[in-house]
């Protein structure tokens, strides 16, 4: 091993993800590729005659679960293409990828409790028939000892009614080493996404399956990615430091890498740049992005930067006024060119009416207008922020902090900020909006 990896070039970071035989635990920023990553890892695994069966994978919305499938979906077409010896091989894997257990961590919850309440019903029916008179049969969903039995079970659920489906999940594993064992056996590779927004609970139970009986970390088992600055979902403090004592934990085993990526693949430098600027002193812990150089990566869009577009009146005739006089500047962008953030529900519906008028299908609009927190694994060549300019929280970090940055983070080329007189997130006072030039495309930008 060498040294230390603390010097390893991001490319030498990348390579080692992808292929190393390691428990890894990944703190990566937006737009450093994890998906791609994390899938590439999958493949490699599978071309090493790993099963699907094998396979658990957390996603935190259904959305990413559908993406993971269709990544892994289209390394392993890419990789039948140029792999004729075993392309028969991988088109079989191709069809087991949407059978593959790639779901959300309810969803894993769910399904474990559905298990053990399979094998009890099973093992009931096991039971009524050897109690049964010979020649007689059990009737069909009826008790064996009925009673102090049936009122003890009626009791029992009504305490399991009051917690949690991840912590009956967990109190289940803990109570049932036999299904521990057996889920054990039949997952040997563990990914979770979106480590940073896991509450305790989840993470005991990752680990309850990533570790053997006397609790040493499992061969070459777990594959964790997550990034702090991040964390949306968690409200207490106590519930963010999640993260960190799992960095602790997880720094203290010997077989578990801890690597952090932080080449940003999604902006151009102009993003990068404020960005940096922008959180480095709002965020503790920050550590800096740095783009990508690649040299087609500004062709994809006509034009770059971080602007702010002022209004009066309302904020809905201001956003499409704003979108009518991009299409009108730029005809050739299409809808997938664009992502506009709003901090609740309502304003979003609203923003679907004010945009109805501009061309966009209300399906376009549907993939086009968002509510921030939904934002995450969304990307667009421009991101217009809503509602931007107003009161302080006067904060130096808190959760809509970490909302700001995942909300900016989506942006691939152009970043506008719609200021208004009475709005409430992305703050003068640390973010200097009115400072940036005002959008006006009648100039060469």
């Amino acid at each position: 091993m060498e040294k230390s990896k603390r010097f390893w070039t991001e490319q030498r970071k990348r390579e080692y993800i992808r292929s190393a035989e390691d428990n890894l635990f990944i703190i990566a920023g937006p737009g450093t590729g994890k998906t791609t990553l994390l899938s590439r890892r999958i493949l490699n695994q599978i071309m090493g005659g790993e099963r699907l069966s094998h396979f658990l994978l957390i996603a935190f919305t259904e959305e990413a679960v559908q993406e993971f499938k269709q990544k892994i979906k289209k390394h392993l077409y890419r990789e039948i293409a140029i792999n004729r010896e075993a392309s028969h091989r991988l088109k079989k894997k191709v069809h087991g990828i949407d059978l593959m257990h790639i779901m959300t961590f309810d969803d894993f919850c769910l399904w474990v409790l559905s298990v053990k309440k399979k094998e009890t019903t099973e093992e009931k029916e096991r039971n009524k028939i050897e109690k049964a008179e010979p020649g007689e049969e059990a009737e069909p969903g009826e008790e064996a000892e009925p009673g102090e039995e049936s009122k003890t079970g009626e009791e029992a659920k009504k305490s399991e009614e009051v917690l949690s489906v991840e912590e009956r999940c967990y109190r289940l594993l803990q109570e049932d080493k036999a299904l521990l064992q057996v889920l054990r056996r039949d997952f040997s590779k563990i990914y979770a996404d979106e480590l940073q927004d896991l509450n305790q609970i989840q993470l005991n139970i990752l680990l309850s399956l990533a570790t053997d009986k006397k609790g040493k970390m499992r061969h070459n088992c777990l594959f964790m990615v997550g990034d702090p600055r991040q964390t949306i979902y968690q409200e207490a403090e106590e519930d963010k430091q999640v993260f960190f004592d799992m960095k602790k934990k997880m720094e203290e085993k010997k077989n578990v890498r801890v690597l952090y990526l932080n080449e940003n693949y999604r902006a151009n430098k102009m993003l990068v740049d404020w960005i940096n600027e922008a959180f480095r002193k709002r965020m503790h812990s920050y550590r800096d992005m740095y783009p990508s150089q690649r040299k087609e990566f500004l062709k994809h869009c006509p034009f770059h930067g971080v602007f702010r577009r002022e209004f009066t009146g309302e904020d809905g005739i201001a956003l499409r006024e704003l979108v009518s006089e991009i299409l009108f500047a730029y005809p050739d962008l299409k809808e997938r060119d664009f992502l506009i953030l709003c901090r609740s529900k309502e304003k979003q519906e609203y923003y679907k009416k004010s945009l109805s008028g501009v061309g966009f299908s209300d399906s376009a609009l549907d993939k086009m207008v968002f509510e921030a927190h939904l934002s995450k694994g969304l990307n667009a060549n421009i991101v217009i922020i809503t509602e931007a300019g107003g009161n302080c929280s006067g904060k130096t970090e808190n959760r809509l902090t970490r909302l700001e940055y995942v909300a900016v983070t989506r942006a691939k080329h152009v970043l506008i900020f719609l200021k208004g007189e009475t709005e409430e997130w992305f703050c003068d006072q640390y973010y200097g909006l009115h400072a940036l030039q005002e959008l006006s495309l009648g100039q060469k930008q």
